[in-house]
């Protein structure tokens, strides 16, 4: 199976810090891993080669400050790149998986017309659209060109798109460390509430934090006004990828097509823990009602959260924090994603 992997992106962007997109680059590390050479991409996709650690000033400058997807593959000199324009018009690739870059968002007319100039050499079921966007619109036309997949799924587009999220490399998966926070000191920044507490200005130190603690804060990252909207977030697989117990604080409220293959129900089962008590601004009764809200409604610094452990079952914790490493090793890696995204393909329709 060869794949032409060729994010829609303005060519301005494509050698700027601008050009990661966790969607993306998610999928096609996950891609490339798994089937290697046959899988090119269009035009080198230099942020995520082992060649960015040449130039380490560049790092920092990136989405998330460079962590967790970026510079990981081989800088592979057997990839084919040339004359990608003959190769299409003869049909050379068996897949074109085209994903939509964040910085075309809602811009519907050049979408169109770049998918528009390939539908004369690919068939619907050969032609790839992923979308990214957390927001839940589709333009239909868009969608019509291809087999669809979109991260912010609502049952409504069900008969025209599948589920598709963001996942971490597998080489990103590591054993907790001795415990030295009941919530880590990290918390989500919803509206500026939690600024001062992004001080990570490396990977280890910000994955080790994670490690040491039972718990992290984690919610929807889009807008908060909009419950429905902006659930797939990175930090909720860095968390996991550290044998760290998520605390999503507004699970309950997802989408069921959103996150699709994330373990909600498990993330809702930790937050029923007896002995554990979030530092909310209102009141908290694991009995009456998980859903909290956004991390905004989290209290800052030392006030964030504790564990009484004179009540906490913590053979039902480890028992939930196994279940979710298993699930993030078998659901939720890059490889593990791609596999599902080429045996979907195969049945759509």
């Amino acid at each position: 199976m060869k794949i032409l992997y060729i994010p829609i992106i303005n060519e301005s962007i494509v050698h700027t810090v601008q050009a990661g997109d966790y969607q993306a680059d998610s999928l096609f590390h996950g891609l490339r891993c798994l089937l290697g050479d046959d899988v090119v991409d269009g035009y080198k996709m230099w942020h995520l080669y082992k060649s960015l650690g040449d130039n380490p000033e560049i790092v920092p400058q990136l989405w998330g400050k460079g962590f967790t997807i970026y510079g990981l593959l081989s800088d592979d000199e057997n990839i084919d790149r040339d004359d990608i324009g003959r190769k299409i018009v003869n049909h050379y690739y068996d897949y074109l998986v085209m994903p939509i870059h964040h910085t075309l968002n809602g811009r519907y007319e050049p979408i169109l017309g770049i998918l528009e100039s390939i539908r004369s050499y690919y068939d619907k079921n050969e032609l790839i659209i992923v979308d990214g966007w957390d927001r839940c619109d589709i333009n239909r036309d868009v969608s019509e060109c291809g087999i669809y997949f979109k991260r912010e799924l609502f049952e409504q587009y069900s008969d025209i798109a599948m589920p598709i999220s963001f996942s971490i490399p597998e080489e990103k998966i590591c054993d907790p460390l001795e415990k030295s926070f009941d919530f880590a000191p990290l918390v989500p920044n919803c509206n500026g509430e939690h600024a001062d507490s992004y001080i990570y200005d490396n990977e280890e130190d910000y994955y080790n934090d994670y490690r040491k603690s039972y718990f992290a804060y984690t919610c929807k990252k889009g807008r908060g006004e909009m419950i429905t909207e902006g659930w797939d977030c990175m930090r909720h697989y860095e968390i996991l990828a550290c044998g760290c117990v998520p605390f999503f604080t507004d699970i309950e409220k997802c989408q069921p097509l959103t996150l699709s293959r994330f373990p909600k129900n498990l993330c809702i089962e930790a937050k029923k823990l007896t002995g554990v008590n979030p530092g909310t601004r209102k009141a908290y009764n694991s009995n009456e009602e998980t859903f909290i809200g956004t991390a905004k409604e989290i209290l800052p610094g030392e006030k964030r959260g504790r564990i009484d452990f004179s009540k906490f079952d913590s053979i039902r914790y480890n028992d939930i924090r196994e279940q979710l490493i298993h699930h993030t090793k078998t659901k939720l890696t890059t490889i593990s994603t791609a596999k599902d995204f080429l045996d979907r393909i195969k049945t759509w329709g």
